[in-house]
């Protein structure tokens, strides 16, 4: 018999089928690791969970209070994270989380989790008075030593989950039913009318039918408009018309279509005109945990402990620097080796610029002193990728504009290492260990790594602006 769990409940909400294949068939398919961001979720988990200890200790029931407990109702098993005995049978459950809301990043939302929880410590054979959601305070501004009570929100959701016991009940029964058919229609699955961000591991394997070059790469495609062209059998991207794009999709059809690349220099030209010389090519790394790690720090905000900068003058000339923090809370560092590496004029260029921008805001609220200067950076700052959504489109790029995806196709000489720091959870990931080693033989290969995949980022923004430059 295979008991499910929460974990499991939200793969069968994912895709139902694909939960189905992984257990009645896990050989089926090459299952992914968790990756570094599921890994750093993870660590955070188990932070925030320290605080919610040390938070519990502090309360006057403190000894009725169990972490981890289990619930096992034979079909299901739950492991809730923190429990309230009130005796005589009767608990208060509660979920932590390190996310900032009643919904995390992703968008999953927590009050399912709860309710999940709750259905199967009944069926377990306990009363649940109450459920809560025990979450940090996006608020929340660290100052010396953390504050558990300050940190962590903590809020009733008892209402929201007896609203909603009965159709996650019902989800649960055709899940269990599902997990116990031998056999079933491995045509399609659940991903099959969503974008391809959303699609599951498995999809392939029940969606052989669809080709390689397909509606699924058209960025933003809804699931309505996946729904009408399956139906009319239309999904390859030679069937797709112009009548069922949008204007923004339009230039990657056109160059999925063509299998050619669609290149306006006009339009390229009048992006490229404005810019002033010398150019800053720059690009953050950053860390956020859902417990502050330095003074200032907010629960799950992003802030800069690395940044390359590539300078172009017009003559040609081309400088670097670069700085890579080597504990928490050395932003103030980070701004004066960035603001030594600024030229006072000259524009500022990136690859997506909300973020290097956000960065930029949120360093300006943690040091007022650094403010018009950060503000100013903000006020040059060009994003490199606004060409890549129109004006140069090539089939190779996927129907993505990630620099991941067009540093191959413009530079195929650059290239990321798999092997080693190659994305941005990644280099969350090696930073925080960077920091707390011991060794110092690990503690140099990470830095190395990061300062290597930093310094590729924004060379990669040079090589492709001599590339539109050249055209």
């Amino acid at each position: 018999m295979i008991q499910m769990s929460k974990s499991d409940f939200l793969d069968y909400r994912n895709c139902a089928k694909g939960w189905w294949l992984k257990h009645r068939k896990p050989d089926a398919v090459s299952w992914p690791a968790p990756s570094a961001f599921d890994r750093m979720l993870m660590a955070d988990g188990y932070a925030v969970e320290a605080e919610a200890k040390r938070l519990v200790a502090t309360w006057p029931h403190r000894d009725a209070c169990t972490f981890q407990r289990v619930f096992d109702s034979g079909s299901l098993y739950a492991r809730a994270d923190l429990v309230h005995d009130l005796g005589e049978g009767a608990i208060d459950l509660y979920e932590i989380k390190g996310s900032t809301s009643l919904k995390s990043s992703s968008g999953q939302d927590h009050v399912d989790d709860a309710c999940f929880q709750t259905l199967v410590a009944e069926r377990a054979g306990v009363s649940v008075r109450s459920v809560y959601i025990m979450h940090v305070n996006g608020e929340y501004a660290r100052g010396g030593a953390i504050d558990p009570a300050a940190l962590l929100a903590i809020v009733d959701v008892t209402a929201d989950v007896r609203a909603r016991s009965a159709a996650i009940d019902e989800e649960i029964e055709a899940a269990i039913a599902l997990i116990g058919t031998d056999v079933i229609d491995e045509r399609g699955c659940t991903c099959r009318h969503v974008g391809k961000a959303s699609h599951c591991a498995s999809f392939a394997y029940f969606n052989p039918d669809i080709p390689e070059n397909s509606a699924y790469l058209l960025p933003r495609i809804s699931r309505k408009r996946l729904e009408t062209l399956d139906s009319e059998q239309r999904l390859a991207i030679e069937h797709v018309t112009e009548k069922d794009v949008t204007p923004a999709q339009r230039p990657i059809w056109l160059a999925l279509a063509s299998g050619a690349p669609l290149i306006d220099r006009t339009a390229i030209g009048a992006f490229l005109e404005p810019l002033q010389w010398p150019l800053h090519f720059y690009d953050y790394e950053t860390f956020a945990a859902a417990v502050p790690i330095a003074d200032g720090h907010r629960p799950q905000q992003a802030m800069p402990v690395q940044f390359s900068l590539h300078r172009l003058a017009a003559d040609g000339r081309l400088d670097h620097a670069e700085f890579l923090a080597d504990g928490p809370g050395q932003q103030a560092e980070l701004v004066a080796a960035l603001r030594a590496s600024f030229a006072d004029e000259g524009s500022a260029i990136v690859w997506n610029k909300s973020f290097e921008k956000g960065c930029n805001d949120r360093m300006a609220d943690l040091l007022p002193d650094a403010a018009v200067f950060l503000t100013g950076v903000n006020e040059r700052t060009v994003d490199l990728m606004d060409p890549f959504k129109a004006h140069y489109v090539h089939p190779g790029f996927g129907g993505s504009t990630s620099i991941k995806k067009v540093l191959p196709i413009l530079c195929p000489h650059l290239h990321y290492d798999p092997g080693a720091v190659h994305d941005g959870a990644g280099a969350m990931e090696a930073w925080i260990h960077m920091v707390q080693t011991s060794d110092p033989a690990e503690r140099t290969r990470l830095a190395t790594e990061l300062k290597d995949y930093c310094r590729l980022d924004s060379l990669a923004m040079v090589e492709i602006f001599q590339v539109l430059r050249a055209l």
